[in-house]
């Protein structure tokens, strides 16, 4: 809260910018306007303009320098606004349980008792605590980016701030303390009310919602406390303390400690998840650089915290008589509010400071604070970033479908509501050159019935080298989906092939290898042309069974998302070679997609065994390349920018020797009793319940 006491005469410099009070009152209103929030940086570098410190009209002090911000932050003449501060200043604060839970915990109390506090929540959160878990929390991403997906595939658009920005974080925070999923709900709804105490001058309603909060959280905790320790789970965190601690005073304390460490964590993750996906997708060659750059990923995580800056404002006031860098004197017990997200911007710290750029060297922000107060939750917020960033970006290429939502809070970016589709695709350009030739299409004759033209720009590319053919998918801008035109070039490159070709290497150009089949489309057959339908799932089972009985050894480079019927097309080559980057996911059940019967089922479990065949299947996770690797559905693992190269390395090692020798050491493997059936002696029992899944999925698109 703000010191209302002094009431400062301003005035009007002429000659430079105006500093008067009724300026300055005009921009912090602009703050609170959507178009404030949707762009608070435009009213910070004019507060920067005016000085490095800026006379608000109640009396304190707002700085947007990175120096002074550093300062104020970290310097032992400086104090968090705590109870002493308000007693002297705004004793009816008692009155707000809001306010109580804030100066009942670390955040909002200084030293001497500071340290105590903050030690103690070491009983809940530590470093190796986050270390030990990082595992469960990376599965925890992956789960909530399946839903997300799946909503988006289902129902064209999605909020990613609603289901994963606010509920993601919540979720990891629930993981690390052991508290029940199920109050997920819960807990978001406390914190985001709790979370008005850090405002600049909340209004009577947005303190009612905090003083509400508080109440909830202590009917919440006295729950958890007396309830069966079962609820907690044997391994729970929070349940093993309280099984030591039966001191009530004690109990009531880690309460108030829990509570604003979870709403603190949820404010400042949630707005870095939602307002980060933000930036990228409005900076899509950045995405792009962060896909290419595994390797950089923390230091463009780091990148993107300093311009999201989920923590826009925060509060100190001088212990003692004293003076701001720039030689600004601050009586003791007055305010100073440091604006971090304008400090992260400062251009006498940072080159062009509002560009996002992933490459720029890393350098520790001011992001989550400095100094004791520093954000007890940064780690585990940097570790849901770099795992969600990577893997989202991978698997979706999205565009904003409407206007991003923002709270009214300025103590925190706020970003509540990203609603995303993915890019409408648009014809691809393929590479031309004189060593190439194009894969002719087969004609609709051919196809059968229900053949949809193909497009003007022929989805592979083709090109001999000596004795290996490389075989390009290069649909990038349609994440190189297997759709009627690509499975006709690919079975038309498998017909013609020279007799004299030894090897063949397939890639990919783009962000992926191949994201799998084109649903829309057969949803689109199974609805309107049944037999068309018939025609075009045949024609995935036989180009498949014709790519893993290709007479020459076929080599798969693979990168990025490798999943559906491209996992199909992956373990129907002989040697598989996958980029660092790459992720394997057979996700046909989390988009009710059954699975039957087909050349994939068959090799996939060839490949990798029945149990892990069934595991990837039932659970639709993501497997890493390194699993991939432990698993044989992968036979080496490269830096990512080497994928192609090694691959192309493998098929001419093969193309050296004697090419009977290998051929038939081919047709031996073929006949071994472990491959499935030729296409045409499948069951027909899987292609009905796939088509009834199909047309439901265009029924609700319909619908929409």
């Amino acid at each position: 809260m703000p010191d209302r006491t002094v009431t400062p005469d301003m005035t009007t410099d002429a000659e430079g910018p105006d500093t008067s009070r009724r300026h300055v009152r005009s921009l912090i209103k602009r703050l609170a306007t959507p178009e404030g929030r949707a762009d608070p940086h435009a009213v910070y570098d004019e507060l920067r303009a005016m000085g490095p410190a800026v006379r608000m009209p109640w009396g304190a002090w707002m700085v947007t320098s990175h120096g002074a911000t550093h300062e104020v932050l970290s310097g032992s003449g400086w104090r968090t606004v705590d109870a002493p501060w308000r007693t002297e200043r705004q004793p009816t604060w008692v009155r707000h349980p809001g306010l109580k839970f804030l100066h009942d915990s670390a955040l909002g109390t200084n030293p001497p008792g500071h340290a105590g506090l903050r030690r103690s929540l070491g009983s809940f959160v530590s470093p190796q605590s986050i270390t030990d878990l990082t595992p469960q929390i990376v599965r925890t991403v992956h789960d909530y980016i399946d839903e997300f997906e799946a909503v988006l595939r289902t129902d064209g658009e999605a909020d990613f701030g609603a289901l994963v920005g606010d509920r993601l974080p919540m979720a990891v925070l629930c993981t690390v303390l052991g508290l029940p999923r199920d109050d997920i709900p819960l807990l978001c709804e406390m914190s985001r009310m709790l979370s008005n105490v850090h405002d600049l001058a909340p209004s009577k309603a947005r303190m009612a919602q905090a003083d509400r909060a508080g109440k909830l959280w202590n009917a919440y905790w006295e729950q958890l406390v007396t309830e069966p320790r079962p609820r907690l789970g044997e391994d729970s965190p929070l349940g093993r303390w309280l099984d030591t601690e039966s001191d009530p005073a004690v109990r009531a304390v880690a309460g108030s400690q829990l509570n604003v460490m979870i709403e603190a964590g949820l404010e400042t993750t949630t707005s870095l998840l939602s307002e980060g996906l933000v930036q990228l997708i409005r900076r899509p060659d950045q995405a792009r650089w962060l896909l290419d750059h595994p390797e950089a990923v923390h230091g463009g995580i780091e990148e993107l915290v300093r311009v999201v800056s989920p923590v826009q404002l925060m509060t100190r006031y001088a212990a003692e008589d004293t003076e701001l860098p720039g030689g600004v004197p601050v009586a003791a017990g007055q305010v100073v509010h440091v604006v971090v997200a304008a400090a992260n911007r400062d251009p006498e710290t940072y080159d062009s400071p509002h560009d996002l750029d992933l490459s720029r060297p890393p350098r520790r922000n001011l992001a989550f604070g400095v100094g004791m107060h520093y954000c007890l939750g940064a780690p585990l917020a940097r570790l849901e970033a770099t795992t969600l960033f990577p893997e989202v970006l991978q698997r979706l290429d999205l565009e904003l479908a409407g206007p991003v939502g923002y709270d009214e809070t300025l103590a925190f970016r706020g970003t509540r509501s990203v609603p995303v589709r993915r890019r409408p695709r648009r014809a691809a350009t393929a590479a031309t050159g004189a060593a190439a030739v194009r894969a002719a299409a087969l004609s609709a004759a051919a196809v059968g019935a229900g053949a949809v033209t193909a497009p003007a720009v022929e989805p592979v590319l083709v090109n001999r080298e000596d004795a290996v053919l490389v075989v390009t998918l290069t649909r990038p801008d349609g994440d190189n989906r297997l759709d009627r035109a690509t499975l006709t070039a690919l079975g038309s490159v498998l017909t013609t092939l020279p007799d004299d070709v030894d090897a063949v290497v397939l890639r990919a150009e783009g962000r992926h290898f191949c994201v799998g089949g084109d649903l829309d489309e057969l949803g689109r057959l199974a609805t309107d042309d049944p037999d068309g339908y018939r025609n075009l799932v045949e024609l995935s089972d036989e180009v498949l069974h014709a790519w893993r009985t290709c007479p020459a050894v076929t080599v798969a480079a693979l990168h990025g998302s490798v999943s559906g019927a491209g996992l199909g097309l992956a373990v129907a080559s002989d040697l598989r070679v996958a980029a660092q980057d790459a992720r394997f996911r057979a996700p046909e059940t989390i988009v009710s997609i059954p699975v039957g019967p087909s050349e994939m089922l068959d090799r996939l479990t060839t490949e990798i065994g029945a149990g892990r065949t069934r595991a990837m299947l039932l659970l639709g996770d993501a497997v890493s390349a390194e699993q991939a690797l432990e698993s044989g559905l992968v036979h080496a693992v490269v830096p990512t920018e080497n994928v192609w190269a090694e691959a192309k390395r493998q098929a001419r090692r093969i193309a050296r020797r004697d090419r009977d020798a290998v051929r038939i050491t081919k047709q031996t493997m073929a006949r071994l009793p472990h491959d499935g059936p030729d296409p045409a002696e499948r069951s027909d029992a899987w292609e009905a319940p796939l088509a009834q899944a199909l047309r439901r999925r265009v029924a609700a698109a319909d619908a929409r």
